[in-house]
């Protein structure tokens, strides 16, 4: 056996470090006794084509929105128990990640889109005011709407995270704790048969370490169908990477003062008059979507405004390994561009000092909430982010990690988490692998 614990049998190792991977291993770690490692990679500080890396994050940022309510009741129920917990994870880490600035829905009134908010706002008693453009107008004057536009304002339970610290949190009450955190990639994942008869998880990182665990959880993210993480043929997940873009516009300390009230806004409308019409519309109905967060204070000690699109209104998916990392290195700077414009043409009085764009891939599920689910005995997946997870992050790796230690424990039915596979034989339709 290559260099690693070659005398330390895990009871879970968790493959992947970004924000569900991060919050399986705090969660797993609580349990007294149990054995926990969390293998992935730092955040690179610099993205080159040239260099050996090809595996990144979709966590590399400070500002995700955050939110409860939502069209769909499964993930404002995902949102809204790992809302609840975010200032005991700050308290614990010392880290800070969450900033309650309040959120806000908008989109044309009597929408599909509307409509199912105000039913998930109904169903789980969640607390919003609706607004017309009117009322959004006196209390955010800033901001410019369609005339036929309503909104759903939370003021507390909403707001963005910085998901780099998020993770940061979650690996730091991890490691006390007692989890082994592992800086490397994971190469390959197999099942091994002891002497004894008995099996287990044998896994192989890039530096040719190799760690024995009784359980596995893959929480891999747009990279699990790159590498030979899922070690069978036929365990293909069903899904779709798509590329996403977000422009970061530079204001002053004085216009970002200026927003002090700003909320983070979610958005799927016709838009307002005065909108860049070159930004992108979803096919479907030729709407306007997008989310957006106030000011925000980054690293570099400046303040942005942030704009990321939907996926669907970019009709290209990534295929391979060395597409993401094309991406992940390159992006779209004629995208970055166009939605900057937007953000541009929303504000009044606004003076960019400067643009600059980010981006990432998401997994697209055929039932848009993720996977969590077990591909045999010793082997579990958390993937399939849909774009929503960053918020939710803590509960899915809540859930994953009770899974695969004791058994399913959500009020949310395990059935609406269940892994389809890509067959190979199109008449077969979704099976599960018999291993």
């Amino acid at each position: 056996m290559a260099r690693g614990q070659k005398d330390c049998l895990f009871d879970l190792c968790i493959v992947g470090a970004g924000m569900i991977g991060s919050a399986a291993a705090k969660h797993a770690s609580f349990n007294p006794g149990l054995r926990v490692c969390l293998i992935g990679p730092d955040e690179p500080s610099e993205r080159h084509l040239s260099d050996g890396r090809d595996i990144y994050g979709a966590h590399y940022d400070e500002g995700r929105i955050t939110r409860i309510s939502d069209p769909d009741p499964v993930w404002a129920i995902l949102a809204r128990n790992s809302i609840r917990r975010y200032r005991d994870i700050e308290n614990e880490s010392g880290i800070s990640f969450y900033k309650e600035v309040g959120v806000m829905q908008v989109g044309t009134r009597d929408s599909q889109y509307i409509n199912d908010i105000r039913q998930t706002n109904s169903a789980l008693n969640i607390s919003s005011r609706e607004m017309n453009v009117a009322d959004m107008g006196k209390i955010f004057p800033y901001i410019s709407f369609a005339a036929d536009d309503i909104a759903h304002y939370q003021s507390t339970n909403g707001g963005h995270i910085s998901p780099r610290n998020l993770v940061r949190a979650q690996q730091v009450i991890a490691s006390r704790h007692g989890c082994t955190l592992i800086r490397d990639v994971v190469a390959n994942i197999r099942r091994m048969v002891q002497s004894d008869g008995s099996y287990v998880m044998e896994v192989t990182t890039d530096s040719g370490s190799i760690y024995r665990s009784k359980t596995v959880l893959v929480t891999t993210g747009a990279f699990t169908t790159f590498r030979n993480i899922l070690p069978y043929t036929d365990v293909v997940p069903d899904c779709k990477l798509y590329p996403i873009t977000v422009s970061l516009v530079e204001v002053s300390p004085d216009y970002a003062e200026k927003l002090r009230s700003m909320p983070s806004i979610s958005y799927r409308g016709k838009g307002g008059k005065d909108w860049f019409s070159g930004y992108p519309r979803n096919n479907d109905d030729q709407s306007v979507s997008y989310y957006m967060l106030p000011p925000i204070k980054y690293p570099d000690g400046r303040y942005y405004i942030k704009l990321g699109h939907n996926h669907t209104t970019i009709p290209k998916s990534i295929q391979t390994s060395d597409e993401a990392k094309r991406w992940f290195c390159e992006g779209d700077p004629k995208l970055v561009r166009t939605i900057a414009d937007l953000i541009i043409s929303m504000f009044s009085g606004i003076e960019p000092l400067s643009i600059k764009g980010d981006q990432c891939v998401i997994v697209e599920t055929p039932t848009v909430r993720p996977y969590i689910d077990m591909v045999h005995s010793q082997l579990g997946v958390a993937i399939g982010e849909n774009g929503y997870a960053a918020k939710s992050s803590d509960e899915i790796g809540r859930i994953a990690a009770a899974m695969i230690m004791k058994g399913w424990d959500s009020e949310i039915p395990k059935e609406k988490f269940t892994l389809r596979l890509k067959s190979k034989d199109k008449k077969s339709g979704y099976a599960k692998s018999n291993l």
